[in-house]
């Protein structure tokens, strides 16, 4: 297990290296961008827009722009908290609260609406998180659990960058197998939890009551999106939850179909909401007329929330 700045160094060394896990989608996106372990990143990423245009101005604009954006969150109790904590995020990251960063508050208030998250000795889980964006959400809503994030090697130490600058001296941890995992389990002074995709079985190890996915599934191979539900429903807590939110269906560039109905789902799943997913359907631009819906059924995000059938869980 490495901690702190060795764990980034190391997420920096292998970070152009080749991963099994790489769709070919993300086989081209991780050569668009690079980041190093001080915090330092260039070029365009994938992973969503990060704008530092934070004066009045900018900042009136989205708030008004994204006002039908909080209507749409409104059924949800703990919306004011969600929103503020996002708010939060922008402020530490000098960063502009946008509509990428109020989709992840959007998605912790509808979580927190349904699942009560008070168990210390739990932990969730972000498998592709863009930026950090859902696990800086968890962390801050819940100060007292770990978070576990999976992703890709060069996206995580993007990550975890964004990660410390929302939470500052936050402990780190790189773990690469089930023993290191129960290490940084046991150490209070870690909070968060990277894991490269590639050794994503080291999950199995982890009491996850909470797992999330937003839009990164369905740019990945079937077999590894079946893997990772296989790791949900194994691992050492009694009951898993899982919001996922994906489009409900994608054609990767090497002709690789992802469709949300044949993610490995079970009968015995309880689904506790099961819709299209509204504040993913529209995007706001300043040109006219500001909101546009995503139009065409290659476009519909579709998100879940289920308690997932459980191999055994502890």
């Amino acid at each position: 297990m490495l901690t702190g700045l060795d764990a980034l160094r190391a997420l920096e060394a292998e970070a152009d290296a080749g991963e099994r896990s790489q769709s070919a989608y993300w086989r081209d996106g991780v050569k668009e961008f690079s980041v190093q372990a001080d915090g330092t990143v260039t070029g365009s990423s994938v992973l969503g827009m990060v704008s530092r245009k934070r004066g009045a101005f900018n900042r009136f604009a989205h708030w008004v722009l994204q006002a039908p954006f909080r209507r749409m969150g409104r059924r949800f109790a703990p919306l004011a908290q969600a929103l503020a904590i996002g708010h939060v995020i922008a402020e530490r990251q000098r960063r502009a609260y946008t509509y990428d960063l109020l989709r992840h508050s959007l998605s912790l208030a509808l979580i927190r609406h349904h699942l009560p998250l008070d168990r210390d000795d739990r932990v969730s889980c972000v498998i592709g998180d863009g930026y950090g964006m859902m696990a800086s959400h968890l962390l801050l809503d819940r100060p007292g659990r770990k978070v576990v994030s999976v992703n890709l090697t060069k996206p995580l130490l993007l990550d975890m960058v964004f990660i410390a600058q929302a939470l500052p001296g936050i402990g780190i941890a790189l773990v690469r197998s089930e023993a290191e995992m129960e290490a940084a389990l046991a150490d209070a002074g870690v909070r968060v939890i990277a894991v490269q995709a590639d050794n994503a079985a080291a999950i199995a190890a982890a009491p996850v009551d909470l797992a999330v996915n937003i839009v990164s599934m369905q740019e990945m191979d079937p077999p590894v999106v079946a893997e990772y539900f296989r790791l949900l429903r194994a691992t050492r807590s009694d009951r898993t939850c899982f919001y996922c939110c994906n489009k409900l269906w994608k054609r990767l560039v090497d002709g690789t179909e992802v469709k949300f109905s044949d993610y490995p789902w079970r009968p015995g799943d309880r689904i506790l909401l099961d819709e299209v997913c509204t504040w993913s359907q529209w995007v706001y631009s300043k040109i006219p007329p500001f909101w546009h819906y995503r139009r065409g059924d290659w476009r519909v995000i579709w998100h879940r929330l289920a308690w997932l059938d459980k191999d055994g869980g502890r």
